[in-house]
């Protein structure tokens, strides 16, 4: 029976009136075991009417096993799986063991699971329910969450009830704690379960319980003596009265429920063929489920309540454990497929206490299996538990595996205990390098890279002899931190030596080193020399495995970007970001399309980078990736498109986090984007003061490309406007503003310009408009028309400010198109204001619209984004209205106008 909770069944039944509407939510239950979670699920399975329900539930012994919950949770609705894109249909089949292995990014699976729930919800309104998540094994919980999170309007409700309140805010959705019941509902509830009432009965259990109702149920069936308080002196409240349960049952039933116990959620006909062989039959469970503490059916036998499953559990001797654990393995012997023996190789291993190869053998059997699915968590924890059970070169060995999967899974708290143990134990000069490589790289990211730089690089000097291709990677691998903590110099002699290294082995290392090496010279204003190396490797990129060269491509590309090689920068890009979202392989792509910001900012797609840098965030987010530069990427969209406090909020958490961790190359990014808002909004002084800032910073003055990060023609600018022509000469003339190619040529010739005398500007103007970037193009012809309108040449200030004014609107420049708009007027002109193409959209309405309007189905537009069908067709709703079109052909000409 329930009592109360009216509040906790109005959410849930609104929760299933919003999906039956054709809305998704999700709900999280929270509380102790015991409080009512179960019940308050089981209330919404009685009470989804209309609604297809899906369940799954963890088990603390299936921990271990990968996707075992995701298997239950879906088994219903498999027959879609054919309606998924290929590359996810063939992920979920392998992590289901329904197909062949396929090895991949961890997050195919989540993808194809939204995939999966969303196809099913436009047949019929779905509950899909998962209680005690805490429980659940990795792989399905990752998954569950995955789509929790994604969850719009597909008419799916999710339902979880978990014992970890910090549950709710990673699903990021309310949650409602349970407390335990009032004196009133317990005087109710005593009334149900004791024949005779003692005075005062209610007002003491509840003083004993806080109100929890199972522990209220449990202490009725123990309270013996009315007269004495029914408090337990020792432990838990609830396990001591569960475990007073369990003494009046014979002796062979309580024994037969360790085994039942061990089982876990194991199928009826292993655990009674395992009791079979453990001399017992299915009349010894009878007088335990007569007394209602298990239940018994065609599928498995079930404790009432997960906690009294632990209570036999923990509460048999080690020995009785371990007998059931051998029995069971011996009976999972005789089942077919890889579920039976991954299970077998874990019951063998929970009955083994000490080092035995065999058992370690089975166990590292269904870690590779389970890393072959992709189900990294379970694939370390099985490598982990074999290292546990080895002796001599295999234990080194296997725990360098179970490193290798927690990094996978995105668990790198994980993995250098494992390192730290493996190192001592191996004399292997291979192993040993990529244990220290291994080293190196997590703790650079997980701590403040300055402090462990200096230990990688004498790493990659130790294994130099022993393994120069190790070395050459280790050294190559020191860039990105080098350059983000700003000890450039140190970058240089590092990529040097990869590179010279990575030259002689070559293969990959090769490869790797090149692309290092070319970002340094790069950063060192060699663009020729980097120009040179990149087209080196540039064909074999393209060739290469671009899920598996991901890094190197991307790495690349940025740097292309910075040589202005902008063609060949998105030609990598697309092949990353391409494969990776065919694929689902979520944590590849958020430094694609982060780039990708980048890429789309400097070429005038601002709506496609405000998109990526989107998404970019989202993905950081939910892959647990790094993502301090996507929140630069969407903050200097911010600045310049005039969303100051979005702007502001997003440099604040960027300079919070670098300065957090000693990254000393982020105030130079964000130095230049707050003063880009200022720019906007036309505050010189605040331009000023931002960039002398950055200029101050030591790691700018090991910048040699003024490309690289725009900041030193924008205080030039900012001198002139200011009315100091004397420090805008003198930093025309410094390194910083030294460098090549057709940017600087542009950006240094419209400063040149605004210092120059009325009748030498004209052909400065026109070789800064010779640029082809437009932002920088219509800068110029703003910066043109203001000269012109000041010299009283209206009309040909009218024709630059127009040029500008086309632009800046075409690129959502709000408050530069303001500017210009001010400047036209004062050359005697009308201007109306002008609508903006994709007015007020939600970055993620902008990139729906961005995407379907290149052509893309609804079904192909929620395969490449990660959403339902359903949720495209809302936000093509939403962007129907607020663009006051009607069709994909309006659609498509709004963007192509964007564009």
């Amino acid at each position: 029976m329930m009592l109360g909770r009216s509040a906790e069944r109005a959410s849930i039944d609104a929760l299933l009136a919003g999906a039956r509407a054709g809305r998704s939510d999700a709900l999280v239950l929270t509380g102790e075991p015991g409080i009512g979670k179960t019940t308050l699920v089981k209330y919404a399975i009685d009470n989804a009417g209309g609604m297809r329900v899906l369940t799954a539930r963890g088990w603390e012994a299936e921990a271990e096993i990968p996707f075992a919950g995701l298997a239950d949770l879906l088994r219903p609705v498999l027959s879609g799986l054919d309606d998924l894109p290929g590359p996810q249909a063939a992920a979920l089949r392998s992590a289901l063991a329904l197909g062949p292995p396929v090895a991949g990014d961890r997050f195919s699976v989540c993808a194809a699971t939204m995939g999966l729930l969303a196809a099913a919800a436009e047949r019929q309104p779905l509950l899909v329910v998962v209680d005690d998540l805490q429980w659940l094994d990795a792989s399905s919980r990752e998954a569950v969450l995955f789509t929790g999170r994604r969850l719009q309007a597909e008419g799916i409700a999710l339902l979880v009830a978990t014992r970890d309140p910090a549950d709710a805010s990673e699903l990021r959705s309310p949650a409602l704690t349970l407390t335990g019941l009032s004196v009133p509902e317990v005087e109710t509830l005593v009334r149900v379960n004791l024949d005779v009432t003692p005075e005062g009965a209610a007002a003491r259990l509840h003083a004993a319980t806080a109100g929890n109702p199972l522990a209220v149920i449990e202490l009725c069936h123990e309270w013996i003596d009315p007269a004495a308080d029914p408090a337990m002196p020792t432990g838990s409240r609830i396990e001591r009265a569960l475990a007073g349960r369990l003494d009046p049952l014979p002796v062979r039933t309580r024994t037969a429920l360790v085994l039942a116990a061990a089982a876990a959620d194991a199928g009826v006909g292993t655990l009674l063929a395992a009791a079979r062989a453990s001399g017992f039959g299915l009349a010894d469970f009878a007088p335990a489920e007569q007394a209602g503490l298990v239940t018994i059916d065609a599928r498995r036998v079930d404790f009432r309540h997960p906690l009294l499953r632990s209570v036999v559990y923990h509460g048999a001797s080690t020995d009785e454990r371990c007998r059931a654990h051998a029995v069971l393995a011996a009976a999972l012997a005789e089942e077919p497929g890889d579920a039976a023996a991954d299970a077998r190789a874990w019951h063998l291993a929970a009955a083994t206490l000490e080092p035995d190869e065999e058992v370690a053998a089975e166990l590292e059997l269904a870690a590779k299996r389970a890393d072959q699915r992709a189900g990294y968590v379970a694939a370390a924890r099985a490598f982990t538990h074999a290292a546990r059970l080895s002796r001599g070169p295999d234990r080194p060995r296997r725990l360098l595996r179970a490193a290798r999967c927690w990094q996978l899974a995105g668990h790198n708290e994980q993995v250098l205990p494992l390192l730290d143990e493996a190192l001592p134990l191996t004399d292997d000069p291979g192993r040993r390098a990529l244990v220290q490589h291994m080293c190196g790289h997590v703790r650079m990211w997980r701590g403040r890279p300055d402090e462990v730089l200096t230990a990688f690089t004498a790493a990659a000097e130790e294994v130099e002899q022993a393994d120069p291709a190790r070395a050459a990677l280790m050294y190559s691998d020191t860039a990105t931190p080098s350059f983000m903590v700003g000890r450039l110099d140190e970058l240089q002699v590092a990529v040097a030596r990869g590179y010279e290294l990575g030259v002689r082995v070559g293969g990959r290392a090769r490869l790797v080193a090149t692309v290092a090496y070319a970002g340094g010279r790069a950063l060192q204003g060699e663009r020729a020399e980097a120009v040179r190396l990149l087209d080196e490797v540039h064909e074999e990129l393209l060739r290469t495995d671009p899920l598996q060269r991901a890094q190197e491509m991307c790495h690349a590309a940025l740097t292309w970007i910075w040589l202005e090689g902008y063609d060949r920068a998105a030609a990598l890009l697309d092949r990353v970001a391409g494969a990776a979202r065919a694929t689902g392989a979520l944590g590849v792509l958020p430094q694609a399309l982060g780039i990708q910001s980048e890429l789309h900012y400097r070429q005038g797609r601002w709506h496609d980078a405000r998109a990526a840098a989107a998404e970019t965030l989202r993905l950081a987010e939910e892959t647990r990736s790094a993502h301090l530069y996507a929140r630069f990427f969407a903050g200097r969209l911010d600045a310049v498109q005039g969303r100051a406090a979005d702007c502001l909020r997003h440099a604040d958490r960027t300079d919070e986090v670098a300065d957090r961790l000693g990254i000393g190359c982020m105030p130079v990014y964000t130095g230049h984007q707050r003063a880009l808002l200022a720019m906007s909004t036309g505050d010189t002084a605040e331009v000023i003061r931002c960039l002398e800032a950055v200029r101050a910073l030591p790691v700018a003055s090991h910048i040699h490309d003024p490309h690289i990060v725009p900041w030193v023609f924008d205080l030039v600018e900012a001198y002139v406007r200011a009315g100091r022509p004397g420090d805008a000469h003198n930093l025309l003339s410094s390194p910083f503003a030294s460098g090549s190619g057709a940017w600087v040529a542009a950006a240094a010739g419209r400063c040149h310009a605004l210092l120059a005398d009325p009748g030498d500007m004209a052909g400065l103007f026109e070789t800064a408009l010779a640029t082809a970037l437009p932002f920088e193009k219509a800068r110029t012809h703003l910066a043109y028309g203001e000269r012109l309108r000041r010299a009283k040449q209206r009309a040909q200030a009218r024709e630059h400010l127009r040029a500008a004014l086309d632009v800046f609107d075409r690129l959502g420049a709000q408050p530069w198109a303001d500017r210009t708009r001010t400047e036209l007027r004062a050359t005697g002109t009308t201007v109306a204001a002008t609508e903006p193409a994709l007015p007020g959209l939600t970055p993620q309405e902008l990139q729906v619209a961005l995407v379907v309007a290149r052509g893309a189905t609804n079904h192909e537009a929620a395969a490449t984004l990660f959403l339902s069908q359903k949720t495209i067709e809302y936000h093509l709703s939403n962007i129907y209205r607020k663009a006051n079109i009607k069709s994909r052909t309006e659609l498509a000409v709004l963007t192509a106008a964007a564009a």
